[in-house]
């Protein structure tokens, strides 16, 4: 699988904020100061952002590996062999408005200009109820700050945020359990002698998906980072604080298209027509074929109803700026809606949720979300690409005041 459209953005706000403490320690030599990286907004492939979010319940494919780490056991309903094998590429852009106040905070305290570019890679491979991800982000975030004297500082960060995730599907798949690690890396221009800086947190999950019901339950915990900056030149170093996140959510959907199909492969579909004996490579392409007509005969109208409530951890610690971040954890709803208006050939995606402000200076947000995924044609790309893979393009857009932030992606439909 393919894709081009989770935010690993936080830490910009980390690392604006590290340079101006950086030059504060070297004339003053005050002790490190410990800068949160606490943010309200989401960003990633163009289904995470259609939903606003409302993801954790939901979570499947490569889009999920990031999300929770239980995702990585979920069958497809398309996946009919005991092995599966994908991967899927994200590109996000948030440049887009001439002030676009990707910060959420006041032009006083923050940047008051810049823009953020978003990338991701994932592959996911499963042996039955078994599933091992990788989702591997990458974000550039480009700023610049006006000093108290009117002179203007023009920064740059670059980072990578890795997700190993491994996780297996219990009771016959209806009870998935994961955990992994976010492996942290970053660095940044605009201030010399300041190296490349890691961390690393723990990731667990859970995801409910009962056997021919319509809903699902899902949870995942973040576990926090504390990554130090160090400087080559003997300054005081600058602790970067990345906050623990929890997220529980639960979907629900109407319509006859079942939402938690049994995973049964072809194999075993070939062999309960042949009585139990092992089939013949004949045997099993036609159970192929078989699997292949009721999946699309379940491929009727459906509405995915699906919710989320994000918590977000709000230490007070400094924040952009020199700022002192809310002291308070962050609660954000999230609320997401999923139908394929033409079934089989037009999908839309529409949600909202809430953004809550990391500092006194920062307001209060509710954004709106939406997207669209279009069936385009069949091509195997010369036998690389399964049967019954049709190429898609999606699209998803985040808007709120003084903010757009959009995603797309070139895949397939399925």
């Amino acid at each position: 699988m393919v894709k081009l459209g989770r935010p690993a953005a936080l830490l910009v706000f980390a690392l604006l904020s590290a340079t101006a403490t950086h030059a504060r320690a070297q004339a003053t030599e005050a002790p490190p100061r410990t800068i949160d990286t606490v943010r309200g907004t989401i960003r990633g492939s163009t289904r995470f952002i259609g939903l606003a979010g409302a993801f954790v319940a939901i979570a499947d494919d490569t889009d999920g590996v990031a999300i929770n780490p239980a995702s990585a056991a979920v069958r497809l309903p398309y996946s009919w062999s005991a092995f599966n094998f994908s991967f899927g590429i994200d590109i996000g852009i948030a440049t887009w408005l001439p002030k676009n106040d990707i910060y959420n905070a006041p032009q006083s305290s923050s940047p008051n200009s810049g823009g953020s570019l978003f990338g991701s890679f994932a592959i996911l491979a499963n042996y039955r109820h078994a599933g091992l991800g990788l989702a591997a982000e990458a974000e550039q975030n480009a700023a610049t700050s006006k000093a108290q004297q009117g002179l203007s500082t023009k920064l740059t960060a670059n980072f990578g945020l890795m997700h190993p995730a491994l996780a297996y599907g219990y009771f016959d798949g209806q009870l998935q359990l994961g955990a992994g690690l976010r492996i942290l890396g970053f660095s940044f221009g605009g201030q010399r002698g300041v190296p490349l800086t890691a961390g690393i947190g723990y990731t667990a999950g859970l995801i409910v998906k009962p056997k021919a019901e319509q809903f699902r339950v899902g949870a995942a915990i973040e576990q926090p980072i504390n990554a130090e900056v160090t400087a080559t030149d003997g300054a005081a170093p600058t602790l970067v604080h990345v906050p623990w996140t929890a997220s529980f959510g639960f979907a629900y959907q109407f319509g006859r298209r079942p939402l938690n199909p049994r995973f049964v492969t072809a194999r075993e579909r070939a062999r309960a027509r042949a009585g139990g004996r092992e089939p013949t490579k004949e045997e099993e392409e036609q159970a192929t074929q078989e699997l292949f007509e009721e999946y699309q005969q379940r491929q009727t109208w459906y509405l995915l109803l699906s919710t989320e409530l994000a918590l977000i951890e709000g230490s007070g610690n400094v924040a952009l700026g020199g700022s002192s971040a809310l002291n308070r954890t962050l609660v954000s709803p999230r609320l997401g809606l999923e139908t394929e208006v033409v079934p089989r050939y037009l999908r839309l995606r529409a949600g909202s949720y809430l953004e809550l402000p990391t500092t006194n200076e920062g307001h209060s947000r509710v954004h709106g979300t939406g997207g669209v995924d279009i069936k385009l044609f069949e091509w195997s790309v010369f036998g690389l690409v399964k049967p019954f893979d049709y190429w898609q393009l999606s699209l998803a857009a985040d808007g709120a005041r003084s903010y757009l932030n959009t995603s797309f992606s070139i895949g397939f439909w399925h």
